[in-house]
């Protein structure tokens, strides 16, 4: 059965996400939703004992528990069992070296968010994976693949909110629990988002800025232009970027409202979107996932819901009736399943998980807002 069973999963490594990493374990449970994947390489920490004790705990062999991903690439690449997809959870500053290494040996990329860690990374990832026809690449933007999502871009692309106008995202948390960050705590309370050698371009922008502005442009399908952005930092001693306010300018010409924080007092992860359009619009909030607020602009507002009666568009999506919650797991599984789905597949098929083009975007945004946060002018995107 397990020969069987082997035959029909891909094989898969991970880089990170080792003891004590919550992503890490989102990742692993993701992988295993549908039976698409097998775990069967990993390095998962800097430290060569953990890793290695931690990769033995969750049932994989000594002789592919890796003290590095350089090793753990090489290696890999040789074996005729070897892996044909890697995971990779590290730091923002670090996905873009450590994708470039699989992508040399012809290993499919499933990042973890965001895209790299500055413009410069991102544009060298993107032309290092466009000139690889052999590999597949997804960033695991998990918000785009919850069914209410994938409804509201579908609404979207059929014209049923029309021309759209505006856009309004927000994302906040409050990392800090409550607690106000001073010089005394901030590295217990933030770890590595402190160090810039670590988290990239910006804290805000990268870790939590990067989910909110996808979402946009992912249910838009649209490409902002120009931004003007107004970003906050902890103090003047702890040059750590804390929120981002922004007015953004679509392609379309659709004007748009940002806002990302990491220590809004009591924030309990709020991801909203709500997008106006000539015929109406549509709402949607994390925290009550399985409904898309739809609000015609002469008729009645309609609360559709995942699955059910004419929302037939989300029903490839869930994996339960309606009437039942899903989120965060599921979602991280459905790109986890469409990805191992395009890999297997020789045909055509339009897949929506997030892909480099996306991570690219991104990644321009966030650098655009850096830089017009500094000059106090709009920037083209």
């Amino acid at each position: 059965m397990l020969i069987d069973q082997r035959k029909k999963t891909l094989r898969l490594g991970i880089v990170g996400g080792g003891p004590g990493s919550w992503i890490g374990h989102v990742h692993r449970i993701a992988s295993r939703f549908d039976n698409q994947y097998i775990i069967c390489a990993g390095v998962f920490s800097r430290n060569v004992t953990i890793s290695k004790r931690f990769a033995r705990s969750i049932g994989i062999s000594k002789d592919r528990c890796y003290s590095n991903y350089k090793e753990m690439s090489e290696k890999e690449s040789l074996r005729k069992d070897g892996i044909e997809v890697v995971s990779i959870m590290t730091p923002p500053a670090s996905h873009q070296v450590i994708a470039e290494k699989f992508i040399k040996n012809n290993i499919h990329i499933i990042s973890d968010k965001p895209f790299a860690g500055d413009i410069k990374q991102a544009k060298k990832l993107y032309k290092r994976i466009k000139s690889n026809k052999k590999i597949k690449y997804v960033l695991t933007h998990n918000y785009s693949s919850y069914p209410m999502v994938r409804e509201a871009k579908n609404l979207v692309k059929n014209g049923k909110i029309g021309k759209i106008n505006f856009i309004n995202v927000e994302y906040v948390q409050d990392w800090a629990g409550g607690v106000k960050v001073d010089q005394k705590n901030v590295k217990k309370i933030l770890g590595w988002k402190i160090d810039r050698k670590f988290v990239g371009a910006s804290a805000v922008l990268n870790e939590i800025g990067s989910h909110a502005y996808h979402l946009a442009i992912y249910i838009s399908g649209l490409e902002g232009n120009k931004v003007l952005a107004n970003i906050k930092q902890i103090s003047k001693k702890i040059k750590v970027d804390e929120s981002v306010h922004a007015m953004i300018d679509f392609n379309n010409g659709a004007k748009g409202m940002f806002w990302a924080s990491t220590l809004a007092k009591g924030g309990v992860y709020g991801l909203r979107i709500r997008i106006f359009g000539s015929k109406g619009s549509i709402e949607w909030v994390q925290n009550d996932p399985g409904y898309l607020k739809f609000n015609p602009a002469n008729k009645a507002v309609r609360f559709l819901e995942k699955g059910f009666h004419d929302v037939k568009f989300s029903k490839q999506f869930t994996r339960i009736k309606h009437g039942h919650p899903e989120g965060y797991l599921d979602a991280f599984a459905n790109i986890y399943k469409e990805f191992a789905n395009s890999i297997k597949s020789k045909s055509n098929k339009k897949y929506f998980y997030p892909n480099e083009d996306e991570g690219l975007e991104t990644a321009k945004f966030i650098n655009a807002c850096k830089i017009s946060s500094k000059k106090k002018k709009w920037i083209k995107i």
